[in-house]
């Protein structure tokens, strides 16, 4: 899972984004810029591109060519987006790593933007569950010998992880579920995506759907002879 260093807004405001300000507020780098100047600028690792909402940029069909271009310089994710105008499924499936809405409360935008910079998805739990369920319909075809052996690999600890993720816990909520750090979590994930060769939570679902493993989210209770 890849942390980024740094958060590029676009945005035609000349004044300081709002959103921008919030990020610069918890100690995160950012530029803004507009989509024009950003697409002339030499494609940096470690970025995060926050793109604001347009009503063209992603329909019943998927995104614009426009924000396609800029999903394949650098990951992106939508602010200030408007929930009547946009399908959050569609935005899962086209790659954007997150939705942030127009109507929500101050604290909400500061947890995604630190969600986002961590490297993890922001969406609500009943998006997540959503795609859950098309993968479950859509299965993809895997290398059964592959996802057996990955299967074997994983901790039965490794095991609830992934059964919370697919209930779209995020790293902290895994942490107090299963009384442990955050840290210890991001290292548990570490280790899943490995063995199970998925990039990111999405694609962690969509191996789940098809390795048919048997998981059970609760904490494990010691025992006394």
């Amino acid at each position: 899972m890849e942390r980024f260093s740094r958060l590029i807004i676009l945005s035609e405001r000349e004044q300081l984004h709002n959103t921008a300000m919030l990020a610069q507020s918890v100690g995160i780098k950012v530029q803004q810029c507009s989509r024009t100047d950003f697409m002339q600028q030499p494609i940096k690792s470690g970025v995060l591109v926050g793109c604001q909402f347009n009503s063209h940029d992603l329909t019943k069909k998927g995104v614009s060519s426009e924000l396609a271009m800029l999903m394949q310089r650098c990951p992106v994710f939508i602010f200030q987006a408007e929930r009547a105008l946009i399908d959050p499924s569609i935005a899962v499936h086209s790659g954007l790593r997150g939705l942030i809405y127009r109507d929500e409360q101050l604290d909400r935008v500061l947890t995604a933007l630190k969600t986002l910079m961590s490297g993890q998805l922001y969406y609500s739990r009943t998006v997540m569950s959503d795609v859950v369920d098309l993968l479950i319909n859509k299965p993809k075809k895997l290398n059964s010998e592959v996802t057996a052996a990955a299967t074997a690999q994983l901790t039965r600890q490794e095991k609830r992880i992934i059964g919370l993720v697919a209930e779209g816990a995020r790293n902290k909520e895994i942490a107090e579920l299963l009384n442990i750090s955050a840290h210890t979590v991001k290292a548990h994930l570490s280790a899943i995506f490995r063995k199970t060769q998925a990039r990111n939570r999405v694609e962690l679902l969509r191996w789940l759907q098809q390795s048919n493993l048997i998981i059970d989210t609760q904490p494990e209770v010691a025992r006394f002879a």
